[in-house]
């Protein structure tokens, strides 16, 4: 869109507020007074991506190879051009809070950058009038979750977020004259938005994990094949029972809390089985004892986040064991923290340490 000759005026006016502004900043009222003016949602939309693109490098840089919060920010785009569902997009912001969350002890800076993606989300998916509407009120005073999403990223670019009194003025005039211009001519223009070089290249870890030695000792444990016994025999009843070809377990497991997954088959497709809460209850038991055990036998090797036994109708079993891959299924129901916390409680030599976790780690400040 060109800007009308009321853009123009209100940028000017804004450009003389912050100029003359002993803190370097732009009021709330006269955001509001720009974004009515422009009164194009896909434009206001692209701007709160611009403010999270602003200060992504400081998440990026506490975050690692990121893919998470550029994956919202990128969605947020998709989302304005009608290339994903308002519900989808909601989705993943709401996951991306919580993520956010889980690294506020650690860097609050860098956590509330991440949430000015979220902010973003929020208001590309928010009624209209919800974000360009008139307020009087003074954001300063405000709740964090009332402030708009380009102060929020004010605030993590000047180092304010922490507390207000911190703020560096010349960080905060920089940041308003950017908003000001480049960021409203950019958000304005047709061109795709600037994404950082560094935020598509995350790498795969190609770490060497040596061979864990836990993998044969359970077998000559009796102990351990008693679990393992235990959880063949209600798996086996299960398969004969219900005359399926055979069945895959999975259990997830990290910390103190585990997650299952049964399929069967009756040809060559797997069918998702719901079990009912006590035969869940009683095999995560023994999965977690199992665990125990094994972490016992070689503790330097670490623990496993996977349990996975196949039972076949010939009460034929094969089981395997996850230490280094964190799974989809990982993903979804256990946060970092889990892991950090799984890992005081089974800690590993360095060797046995797979990049990610030692990202985790050290985000977590957790020495190793």
């Amino acid at each position: 869109m060109k800007y009308s000759e009321a853009i123009k005026s209100l940028i000017r006016k804004g450009l003389d507020e912050v100029n003359h502004s002993s803190a370097g900043h732009l009021s709330l009222s006269t955001r509001r007074k720009i974004l009515q003016a422009i009164n194009e949602p896909c434009i206001i939309g692209r701007i709160s991506i611009l403010c999270a693109l602003k200060v992504y490098p400081i998440w990026n840089d506490f975050f690692r190879d990121d893919t998470e919060i550029i994956g919202l920010i990128t969605k947020t785009e998709k989302y304005l051009l009608g290339q994903t569902s308002k519900k989808d997009l909601l989705k993943d912001a709401d996951h991306l809070d919580m993520f956010a969350d889980d690294y506020m002890e650690d860097d609050i800076t860098a956590s509330f950058a991440a949430k000015v993606a979220v902010h973003a989300a929020y208001d590309a998916s928010s009624d209209e009038d919800m974000v360009i509407s008139d307020c009087d009120s003074d954001e300063e005073v405000e709740v964090p979750d009332e402030w708009d999403t380009a102060f929020l990223a004010s605030l993590v670019y000047n180092g304010g977020v922490i507390d207000l009194g911190f703020i560096d003025d010349e960080r905060n005039k920089e940041f308003w004259s950017w908003y000001l211009t480049d960021c409203i001519e950019t958000a304005c223009a047709n061109d795709r938005l600037p994404y950082p070089v560094f935020a598509n290249k995350a790498t795969l870890s190609v770490k060497y994990i040596p061979y864990r030695t836990q993998l044969s000792l359970w077998k000559y444990n009796a102990e351990c094949r008693a679990y393992v016994n235990d959880i063949k025999e209600v798996l086996a009843k299960m398969v004969a029972y219900a005359q399926w070809n055979k069945c895959d377990f999975y259990c997830y497991t990290v910390e103190s809390t585990s997650y299952t997954n049964i399929y069967y088959y009756r040809g060559n497709e797997p069918v998702q089985f719901r079990l009912g809460i006590n035969v869940t209850i009683h095999l995560s038991s023994k999965v977690e004892k199992l665990k125990d055990l094994m972490y016992s036998l070689c503790p330097q090797e670490g623990a496993f986040y996977l349990c996975k036994i196949t039972i076949d109708k010939g009460n034929n079993m094969n089981i395997r064991f996850g230490y280094d891959t964190r799974y989809e299924e990982l993903k979804k129901a256990f946060s970092d923290s889990d892991f950090s916390e799984d890992f005081s409680k089974y800690p590993r030599a360095e060797k046995f340490i797979p990049d990610w976790l030692a990202d985790i780690l050290k985000r977590k400040r957790i020495s190793f």
